[in-house]
């Protein structure tokens, strides 16, 4: 069966509202300590990670033959850790007080690791 584009639009409206958020001057951030003391943006960034890795994968379950399923998944997963460092050096270089992170990275890439871990549970689920 074919994947259809409607299929796409939470996914869609979830990539849009990160990118928005990603690109956030650095004033428009709060300034908080305590958002320091608890790394409240490392846990955004496994988050929307976690979200976009699930939104983007969970169209094709019922329309891909199972064989095909994976490299679908492992696409996914390496098309948003790319995404995640091409934001991260967007950050750095054209937008005003943010800056290049290699901890955020490593915390978009958990949020991968989990949404992967996930949506791989449901496939050996959905298979049953």
């Amino acid at each position: 069966m074919k994947v259809r584009l409607r299929s796409f639009v939470p996914a869609i409206g979830w990539l849009i509202a990160s990118t928005i958020a990603f690109c956030l001057p650095g004033e428009a951030l709060p300034q908080r300590n305590w958002f320091d003391v608890i790394h409240i943006d490392k846990w955004v960034h496994v988050i929307i990670f976690t979200g976009m890795i699930l939104l983007w994968s969970l169209p094709y379950f019922y329309r891909t033959a199972s064989a095909h399923l994976n490299n679908v998944l492992l696409s996914v997963f390496g098309i948003f850790f790319g995404y995640g460092v091409v934001i991260e050096v967007v950050q750095h270089f054209f937008i005003a007080h943010r800056s290049f992170d290699l901890t955020d990275i490593a915390a978009d890439a958990v949020g991968c690791c989990i949404g992967f871990l996930f949506v791989k549970k449901y496939q050996r689920n959905f298979a049953r």
